[in-house]
């Protein structure tokens, strides 16, 4: 493998997955961002660039379809086919009530947080498995604490884990090592906005919202994507290759209801 990491984040525009950009562009990493939103991509990637001094390009794609899936493992293969670390980020689920959600938003959910990183996978495999690479999930807690009002999400989060966890054991015969992260609650733009319905669906404040999630949670703060960024760093690197097939729940001790 070449001494220098390169490193493939999706949803890596904003929240989560730029935090995990900017840790390893820090590290020294080359990295390359994937997301839809190209004028985030840009600013992202101009700041990593000049802050770190490392290779960094991009690719805006809709990973919720099979065109925009195929269209970045091509341009992967073209511009960054020696990266050794794959890690998936890119995930937005509504959250409503059963009774008034669409269908639609199931098949949304799984399109982009699911469907994407089974075809990316089957995409990019060959590469991780040449260089014994990493593939890391960023998952959610949800996918242990099913909510009848988070029911799109806790579905998707459970089918990831299975995959991720199934993905492992072939790791384990192609060397390459495969885990998983569930963060809890973390201060991202899509807590916000889960907050924001939860606010509306029981005519509360949003403040009031937001004490009452804490609450239920048993927690003083929510987590920072700078905190997940941390695991998602130690988790890829050379010094725990034993750690494989696993799912760190980083919720602040919240604990699984199944």
């Amino acid at each position: 493998m070449s001494k220098k990491r390169k490193i493939i984040i999706t949803g890596s525009s904003k929240g989560i997955g730029k935090s995990i950009a900017y840790k390893f562009g820090e590290k020294n990493c080359d990295v390359f961002l994937i997301s839809s939103n190209e004028k985030h991509l840009k600013r992202v990637t101009s700041d990593i660039k000049n802050k770190f001094m490392v290779n960094v390009d991009y690719c805006a794609a809709n990973l919720k379809t099979e065109e925009g899936c195929d269209y970045t493992i091509k341009t992967i293969k073209r511009k960054f086919n020696d990266f050794d670390t794959l890690i998936f980020c890119a995930g937005d689920t509504k959250s409503v009530n059963l009774l008034t959600q669409p269908i639609s938003d199931y098949y949304d959910g799984f399109a982009l947080k699911f469907y994407s990183v089974v075809r990316l996978t089957k995409g990019l495999w060959h590469n991780l498995k040449k260089k014994k690479g990493w593939l890391l999930t960023i998952n959610g807690g949800m996918a242990h604490t099913p909510d009848p009002n988070f029911m799109v999400g806790g579905s998707v989060n459970a089918a990831l884990q299975n995959f991720t966890k199934a993905l492992s054991k072939k790791g384990v015969l192609d060397e390459v090592n495969v885990n998983s992260i569930n963060p809890g609650m973390t201060s991202t733009d899509r807590l916000i906005s889960i907050i924001k319905a939860n606010a509306k669906r029981e005519k509360i404040t949003f403040t009031k919202a937001k004490q009452n999630a804490l609450r239920a949670a048993n927690l003083k703060r929510f987590s920072t994507p700078e905190e997940v960024a941390e695991v998602a760093f130690f988790i890829c690197q050379y010094n725990v290759r034993h750690l494989n097939g696993t799912e760190i729940n980083l919720d602040g001790g919240k604990k699984p209801t199944i």
